[in-house]
């Protein structure tokens, strides 16, 4: 067959198929739900495991999902689209997801293809909750798994940073330092306090619950999920839209686009970090395409054990933070977010000394000052408190921007060689093509329209504000020099006499440089 007349071997395949997915209104979850209606229009539906949340319904929530501009592409392309897809209400913290018998019963006897993203993603989550949602949830989906009849594909979205005690982390599950089925035990009747107190000796070399849950769940798997037809992929930090369904569609604040915002509004000018450290962060888009294909070819190829895919881009090695901060703030500086209180900078660096003294100066005393300022006009302070939010939010990043790791990608390669022309188009994961500048470009403008929902055509009057921050920032910085020359060197005759000395010094130096130079 012609290329021109191929057909995509992954639409085919998911016609006609049900598909579960836990964690769907999450932000991978999201993306996949959107990619799969709009790409396999003909499969036969979609059920979305989705718990009440802050007295909102869980059909409510549904609503809110399919309204987002992420599903724009789509309506405009079938906008029957929501007809393929169904609610189950449910948690993944109760028994059996916490699903009622009809549901259930759908489950076991129509799904074909289950995707489990649901997790909680926060890196401080207290040990034994963490347990019970990274962990347990796994055990209950497996469980529910071994009763479907029809079952004929898994992938669990796990972390590239389950095995972060690892420098060279290879595609394959690694025995964790302690039986997960022991600590599950203990999460059940254990009090909070004390596994609070256990945590840091519990996760040992970890730098977080989050990564320590994800390992031990990639476990679980390895040891309770014989003859299930299940594989595992392991995104690296997840970012915004490279290409589809929009470029730059972000709507959290998780990883990168906290640091967009926190930047691009003033709050964050210094982090702890390496310039030269690998950035390895993956467009969300690019993750959803390899699930899909990951999800096909375990349903066609029936391997004997359970493979795991690297779905990264640090083995270009083309972006480090030092270019994360370069390129965001080039960005920044021409699509200016709203209400900034002063103009964007970050910068890495590696000393702690310098970090916490950089802070105290660039961010602690410019949020007092204006607290004063809203205190004076009558209005509540709020800018000391979001410095502090934003503070412990970055310090648990630490560890992420200060080291590099190698995720080799050879199963990601052997599944992209099995794909036809027109499903590695469809379906792209290759990131071959990726300019990091123009995705930059568009993450910030996609953190701008979708995630702090501002008016695009305001940009040239927020860049207008911008150059009015740059300018008053210059100088305050430069009065308080003067001010600090004035009262510390010129009070004492001695560094005076020193401060003179030193300028002759500099200026002979550059009279003597400029004649040389034949100026």
């Amino acid at each position: 067959m012609s290329a021109s007349t191929e057909a995509s071997a992954i639409i085919e395949y998911f016609k006609r198929k049900s598909i579960f997915i836990t964690g769907a209104t999450g932000f991978i979850g999201k993306q996949l739900v959107e990619k799969l209606v709009r790409s396999c229009p003909d499969i036969e539906h979609i059920y979305l495991l989705i718990r009440p949340k802050r007295g909102q319904g869980v059909h409510d929530r549904l609503k809110e999902l399919i309204s987002s501009p992420l599903f724009n592409t789509v309506r405009e392309i079938n906008p029957n689209f929501e007809e393929k897809i169904s609610v189950l209400q449910g948690d993944i913290l109760d028994p059996n997801f916490g699903l009622s018998p009809t549901d259930e019963n759908i489950l076991l006897e129509q799904c074909q293809i289950v995707f489990h993203s649901a997790a909680t993603v926060r890196f401080q989550e207290p040990l034994r909750l963490a347990i019970q949602m990274n962990v347990a949830s796994v055990k209950k989906l497996l469980c529910l798994c071994y009763r479907m009849k029809k079952l004929q594909s898994i992938v669990h979205v796990s972390t590239a940073y389950a095995n972060c005690n690892r420098n060279d982390v290879a595609e394959m599950i690694y025995p964790p330092p302690i039986q997960p089925t022991k600590l599950l035990e203990a999460s059940e009747w254990m009090d909070d306090q004390v596994f609070d107190v256990l945590t840091n000796k519990i996760i040992h070399d970890r730098p977080n619950t989050y990564t320590f849950t994800k390992a031990l769940a990639e476990y679980i798997i390895s040891q309770e999920s014989k003859d299930l037809p299940l594989a595992i992929i392991r995104p690296s930090i997840v970012g915004s839209s490279w290409r589809e369904p929009i470029p730059g569609w972000v709507d959290n604040y998780n990883g990168p686009s906290g640091l967009v915002v926190a930047t691009g509004k003033g709050m964050l000018r210094t982090m702890l970090g390496s310039n030269n450290a690998i950035a390895d962060i993956v467009p969300v888009d690019v993750c959803v395409n390899m699930m899909i294909a990951i999800a096909w070819h375990t349903a066609i190829k029936h391997p004997k054990n359970i493979p795991v895919y690297h779905c990264c881009t640090g083995h270009l090695g083309t972006l480090t933070w030092g270019k994360v901060a370069e390129y965001g703030l080039y960005h920044l500086s021409r699509n200016s977010l709203e209400n900034a209180i002063s103009y964007p900078y970050l910068q890495f660096t590696e000393n702690r000394f310098r970090y916490h003294y950089l802070r105290v100066w660039q961010e602690v005393i410019p949020a007092f000052v204006l607290d004063c300022y809203m205190r004076l006009v009558g209005r509540k302070p709020i800018f000391i408190k979001l410095s502090e939010r934003i503070y412990k939010s970055v310090r648990t990043l630490d560890f992420f921007t200060s080291h590099s790791w190698l995720f080799p990608n050879d199963n990601s390669v052997l599944l992209q060689n099995e794909m036809n022309d027109v499903d590695q188009k469809i379906f792209n994961f290759d990131l071959k093509d990726l300019e990091w500048f123009h995705y930059w470009r568009n993450y910030c403008i996609g953190a701008k329209q979708y995630l702090l929902r501002e008016d695009l055509s305001r940009t040239s009057k927020c860049h207008k504000r911008y150059i009015r921050l740059k300018r008053l920032q210059n100088l305050l910085y430069f009065t308080a020099i003067v001010l600090v020359i004035k009262f510390v060197f010129f009070k004492s005759f001695k560094f005076r006499r020193i401060f003179i000395i030193l300028f002759r010094l500099i200026f002979v130096g550059l009279s003597a440089i400029t004649k040389k130079i034949g100026l």
